[in-house]
């Protein structure tokens, strides 16, 4: 089939289609649950490296929100004190409800003896009925300016008449993102205001819209009676290698651990897997951003012996176990998924919130992360996937891409087997093996759960009737996933009633269509992981049917993004292969463009829908 030639009948399908999906949408409801009337920061920065804030908000109950908004949370420590202003809870008939000290649930994070200064204060509003209005205003005092979070950072709610003053006593820098921002500023204080910022809206699998946010950074912080520079992501690094300095070294009973584990290794990888294997599998992990409780990670002998520890801990634990081997390790601090990208021009530790362990493999960094259950030895889990990581060794580096040299990518097959029967029904098995980056999307230790998200993502559209059709998980693992199962169904008759259609389904179409889709979604160039997929669609008839003699083939290569699609079929049956390629994490616009138009091309006629007669028709 000759590409321009098919471009060019299908333009009017096109047309339709974007009329179809797009023009309901602009007359959507898009009011918010809630909406933030005001949000006003004043920042007081002491010359003896604390500061206090004072927070002011309105929030306007829209219509009936769900539980995230019953309720205000803040995170404490030693360093960090909470004390309410003012709180009150307006209902649409104005009666009023104060909320006092009292009323503040506290929740230690951790438990007794581990982090014990870390706790949530959760303050609960009496509810979020339509037309409701909660008036909020407290302090939080901050005993080290370590602990300064990132203003005017956007929330899942429209935001109007944001405004930020800072006064300071100490040297400081400050970051915008964007130019939304209307900045007043001189020798003694800086306002910064902005109008509106609108709501972010998450997407599955990707990082949150945030481009609207005031950083506030001093040149010179005070933390555990010392005082640090982060004049440099070096000194980043200091800081950190300061605070774990003694923590990951090993002990007797660390060296004994480490060398029964790796007693039967044969080589440097298998000892390597044999340590993640136990740090991963044996220390319970306590959830903690790096900043909640401490910077500082516990002892690793402390970590093993209890059992149980926070991201930075078990990585200790990791290094000291490698350590004792002879195997050279570092902590890495890593920026997540849910948090904006790393400012460069602003050095500072609490950009990250997450710490792994960098080894030293082959003259390269092999990334390991032990907190996630999920996660094989030569695999970084897809959150974690094309990130920024200072790893604090003695040369310290900001590494942009976060890849392992052992991973060896990821793969999706699908092979679809339709078996038609002398009166029209036909059989369809189905196998469905995602292996690597997906596999950790839809693992689950419940297994319907699992099966559920597998046949929504890639049988859609018939989800429930396949799923009463025997489909169950042949192999679940945190790195590969099988599902077969089977479905059966009449074949429809065409305009000529002695010949019948075969509508396959196709996993691979449904699949990348939730990529390739610029109105559903946020950030349509970007992709949290690239993948492979083949997929196979075999027709067997029976004796009574064939189908015309024919072959047909499309595609489309462009450096990083690949596609191949063939059909043959005779008087016995139908095979279509189907293959695609992301070689990269990012494309160009009119690259996407271009290939979102060849992906509506490909997924018409004949490549899912295959006529067939029977053996006396002409």
């Amino acid at each position: 089939m000759n590409y321009q030639k098919a471009k060019g009948l299908y333009y009017l399908l096109f047309c339709v289609i974007i009329f179809i999906f797009y023009i309901p949408n602009c007359f959507a409801d898009d009011t918010s649950l809630v909406e933030c009337l005001y949000d006003s920061v004043f920042l007081d920065i002491k010359s003896d490296y604390t500061a206090e804030t004072i927070i002011k908000q309105k929030l306007k109950f829209n219509r009936p929100g769900s539980v995230r908004y019953s309720s205000i949370s803040e995170s404490v420590n030693r360093y960090v004190e909470f004390s309410i202003i003012d709180i009150r809870y307006i209902f649409p008939d104005s009666q009023t409800i104060i909320i006092k000290d009292n009323d503040i649930e506290t929740v230690s994070d951790f438990g007794s003896g581990f982090y014990s200064n870390s706790k949530t204060k959760i303050i609960h509003l009496p509810s979020t009925r339509t037309g409701a209005i909660a008036v909020i205003s407290y302090k939080l005092k901050y005993k080290s300016l370590l602990y300064l979070p990132q203003f005017f950072r956007q929330k899942d709610m429209p935001t109007y008449n944001s405004y930020l003053e800072v006064k300071s006593k100490t040297p400081y820098k400050y970051f915008l993102s964007g130019n939304d921002f209307n900045v007043n500023e001189n020798d003694s204080r800086l306002v910064l205001s902005a109008e509106m910022i609108p709501a972010y809206v998450s997407e599955l699998h990707m990082p949150p819209v945030d481009s609207y946010r005031v950083v506030i950074r001093p040149d010179i912080i005070a933390y555990d009676d010392n005082q640090y520079s982060f004049q440099s992501w070096g000194d980043v690094a200091t800081f950190y290698n300061n605070l774990s300095d003694g923590k990951m070294i090993p002990n007797n009973e660390i060296t004994v651990l480490a060398q029964r584990l790796c007693k039967d290794a044969f080589n440097y990888t298998d000892s390597i897997k044999a340590l993640f294997d136990f740090v991963r599998d044996n220390i319970r992990y306590v959830s903690v951003e790096i900043g909640r409780g401490e910077f500082r990670p516990l002892p690793a002998a402390d970590v093993y012996r209890k059992r149980y520890g926070d991201c930075k801990d078990k990585s200790a634990l990791l290094i000291a176990l490698l350590s004792a081997v002879g195997i050279k390790a570092n902590p890495a601090l890593i920026a997540a998924r849910d948090k904006p990208d790393v400012i460069i021009s602003l050095p500072w530790p609490g950009y990250f919130n997450h710490v792994i362990t960098a080894v030293d493999y082959q003259g390269d960094y092999l990334f390991l992360d032990a907190t996630q259950l999920t996660c094989c030895y030569d695999h970084l889990a897809p959150s974690l996937r094309n990130r920024r990581a200072l790893v604090c060794g003695t040369e310290s580096f900001l590494d942009f891409t976060l890849t392992s040299p052992c991973d060896p990518g990821n793969q999706l097959d699908f092979t679809l087997v339709y078996k038609i029967t002398p009166n029209g029904d036909f059989r369809c098995d189905v196998d469905l093996k995602l292996q690597k980056d997906p596999a950790f999307i839809y693992y689950s230790i419940n297994h319907d759960k699992a099966l559920d998200g597998i046949l929504y993502t890639f049988m859609s559209g018939g989800s429930a009737r396949l799923r009463s059709s025997g489909f169950q998980v042949e192999q679940i693992e945190p790195d590969c996933i099988e599902v077969s199962g089977h479905f059966f169904g009449e074949l429809p008759k065409t305009q000529r009633s002695n010949r019948l259609f075969v509508n396959t389904l196709s996993p691979f179409y449904d699949y990348l269509k939730s990529y390739f889709n610029t109105k559903t979604r946020i950030n349509p160039y970007l992709f949290d992981f690239n993948f492979n997929i083949n997929e196979i669609i075999r027709i067997e008839l029976s004796d009574a049917f064939k189908a015309n003699t024919d072959s047909m083939v499309l595609a489309f290569n462009e450096r990083s993004l690949q596609a191949n699609l063939s059909l043959i079929s005779d008087e016995t049956g139908c095979v279509i292969n189907k293959n695609f390629k992301l070689l990269d994490y990012t494309l160009s616009a009119e690259r996407y463009n271009r290939f979102f138009e060849f992906l509506l091309i490909a997924s018409q006629i004949p490549y899912n829908s295959i006529e067939i007669m029977p053996m006396d028709a002409k």
